[in-house]
């Protein structure tokens, strides 16, 4: 009756033990899980935004002249090719490091299942229990008296649950290993397929550079044309910069004059919005970031942006980012169509479209439609509070 006893107590203390080992296993996994999830989520993005660019340069690589357009759509796909073969890379850890945990775990339960076994083996060996175990019947008559019959009786089904209880314990081990086997392999196949993949990238990036290096080499070659255009382009940015002050300064004059509470309202929920504001397109890439940049192929040469432009799919919608009132419409050569909405104190500049569905004067709510941009996919975005230029990209979500 003793033995038995302690037999329970010690049975319970080894589910007690495998049920704590279990939790922080599982755990871990749990975390990987969540961790491989979140970078597929993050290479499946990137993916369409080479997808994306891609179409870009299919449909500009058989144009007359290569343009810096082209060249920085080239560096654009270089930069995501870069940022998936990271991730891929990322990813291939995470898996390594799975299969490393699941093989410990395989290897631990592999050494418990057989101590449970022989520890099970070793009980059906004692000699009293074997008899018990193949002549219940005359175990239980050759008892000297009742209270012996009944304490015999007693022991039997607390032997026999005891060995269901060892059985059970050593069929679910059994089940866990088929699983962690299972999970070793599908890990190993998805490594496979990652490395595959990661291949693949490398080489399209070896291939999307030296096209670029090639690129860069012509463009240098015809450095008095690109010069022209730079300057052509200098004298286009001038003026739509003088028009937007000119707009801007006499929406401020205008202000002065009619100052009230909602529009000291309308700065502070801008303001607010720094970071979460949609961007005016629903895709696309920024080709040519806030303020003053070096040349990609003219040395000593600097490019100088007021906002940032964006590369998007031909004739895409353009839409209001925050709700305001157009301050101002126009169209201006090298730019097209370009409108202006007043958020309070600030203003968001919309310039490159092709065609427009408002007029000065308008109350437009966020989101709402304000034109089209044309066959180029290009357009320009800016940012001001005042009579200061803003960098547009910390207002905006990332796309």
């Amino acid at each position: 009756m003793i033995y038995l006893k302690k037999s329970n107590l010690k049975f319970l203390q080894i589910m007690i033990k495998y049920n704590s080992i279990l939790f922080l296993l599982i755990l871990p996994l749990f975390l990987f899980s969540q961790s491989r999830e979140k970078l597929e989520k993050e290479r499946l993005r990137i993916i369409s935004k080479i997808e994306f660019t891609s179409d870009i340069l299919k449909k500009t690589e058989n144009d007359k002249y290569i343009t810096l357009d082209y060249l920085r759509s080239l560096q654009n796909q270089i930069y995501n090719r870069k940022k998936v073969i990271d991730n891929i890379k990322s990813q291939i850890d995470q898996i390594n490091k799975e299969i490393l945990k699941n093989q410990a775990e395989y290897d631990s339960l592999i050494s418990d299942k057989q101590k449970l076994i022989k520890s099970y083996n070793n009980l059906l060996r004692l000699s009293y229990i074997q008899s018990a175990s193949r002549n219940k019947f005359l175990f239980l008559i050759s008892a000297s008296d009742w209270e012996n019959f009944l304490d015999r009786n007693r022991y039997l089904k607390q032997f026999s649950n005891y060995t269901k209880s060892k059985l059970s314990v050593i069929k679910t081990k059994q089940e866990k290993l088929a699983s962690i086997l299972e999970k070793i392999k599908n890990d190993k196949a998805n490594l496979e397929k990652l490395l595959s993949i990661e291949k693949e990238n490398i080489d399209k990036l070896e291939i999307e550079t030296k096209k670029k290096n090639d690129i860069l080499r012509s463009l240098r070659k015809n450095e008095r044309k690109l010069l022209a255009t730079l300057k052509k382009q200098k004298r286009e940015r001038e003026k739509l910069n003088q028009n937007i002050e000119d707009i801007i300064f006499k929406s401020l004059k205008g202000s002065k004059k009619n100052e009230d509470d909602n529009s000291f309202s309308i700065s502070i929920k801008f303001e607010r919005s720094k970071n979460q504001l949609d961007p005016p397109v629903a895709h696309g890439y920024i080709s040519s970031r806030f303020g003053k940049h070096k040349h990609p192929t003219i040395r000593g040469v600097y490019v100088f942006n007021n906002g940032i432009d964006i590369r998007t799919s031909p004739n895409s919608d353009v839409k209001a980012v925050f709700d305001g009132e157009v301050a101002g419409l126009m169209h201006i050569t090298g730019y097209n169509w370009m409108l202006i909405l007043k958020h309070g104190d600030y203003y968001t500049v919309y310039s490159k479209l092709d065609s427009v569905d408002i007029s000065k004067g308008d109350k437009v709510k966020k989101g709402q439609k304000l034109g089209k941009i044309g066959e180029n996919g290009q357009f320009h975005f800016e940012v001001w509070k005042k009579k200061n230029k803003l960098d547009p990209e910390v207002w905006l979500r990332k796309f």
